[in-house]
């Protein structure tokens, strides 16, 4: 089973729900591009790192360092935004074949225990945050401040559990009333489902490309 984001349902939604989801969608894009932005720039930092090394036998200082604290941007900071549209790895044999207001009900009280866990791992995040950058924490090798890895963690689970609680009151809506269309919640679909929505994605795109082009009326 495949998650798909229901994004195009909440782009023709007006009320609060798909509203609030739309602007935390825009927050959770920009963080990603930033997490994505940075693997590009440690991958370029990591090509030059092992070019002096093997070319110059002149390594940059303390690299490793520098990619153990700053990892943490790219691995948690996607969090929100892979909530949002499904991709967790999650196991779904059971929770596939339920339908109508049992599967609702079992998709909230599943996101309903991971906002618990979220608000437990923020606290506990924010003291190990804390502790580094009151105690001066630094690395071995070059002494490189820590806590600014460390702040990423809570951050980047403050966005998650807003994410999972925008996802509560989405699940809630549907258990209320399983006719409406999802809002702010990932549909399941399988691989073939969702191939075909990728491939309507697309051809929906090219075709938009093409009429608005200004010479799209006129023939060869």
């Amino acid at each position: 089973m495949v998650g798909i984001s229901s994004e195009a349902n909440n782009k023709s939604e007006k009320g609060a729900l798909a509203t609030i989801d739309r602007h935390m969608s825009r927050i959770e894009d920009v963080v990603t591009l930033f997490a994505a932005g940075t693997i590009f720039v440690l991958m370029f930092f990591v090509v030059a790192e092992v070019l002096g090394r093997k070319l110059f036998n002149h390594p940059i200082p303390g690299a490793i360092d520098w990619v153990e604290v700053y990892m943490a941007i790219f691995a948690f900071l996607p969090a929100a935004y892979a909530q949002r549209l499904g991709v967790h790895v999650r196991m779904e044999l059971v929770i596939s074949k339920m339908r109508g207001r049992f599967l609702w009900a079992s998709e909230c009280f599943a996101v309903i225990i991971g906002v618990i866990y979220c608000l437990i791992i923020i606290d506990k995040s924010w003291e190990h945050f804390l502790r580094a950058y009151l105690d001066g924490d630094s690395t071995i090798d070059v002494q490189l401040q820590t806590w600014p890895g460390k702040l990423v963690v809570p951050f980047a689970l403050v966005l998650l559990c807003i994410r999972l609680a925008i996802q509560v009151c989405g699940y809630a809506r549907l258990f209320l009333d399983p006719a409406k269309a999802p809002v702010a919640v990932p549909v399941i679909l399988d691989a073939a489902a969702h191939a075909r929505a990728e491939i309507e994605e697309v051809m929906g795109k090219e075709a938009r490309e093409r009429g608005n082009r200004p010479d799209s009326g006129k023939q060869a």
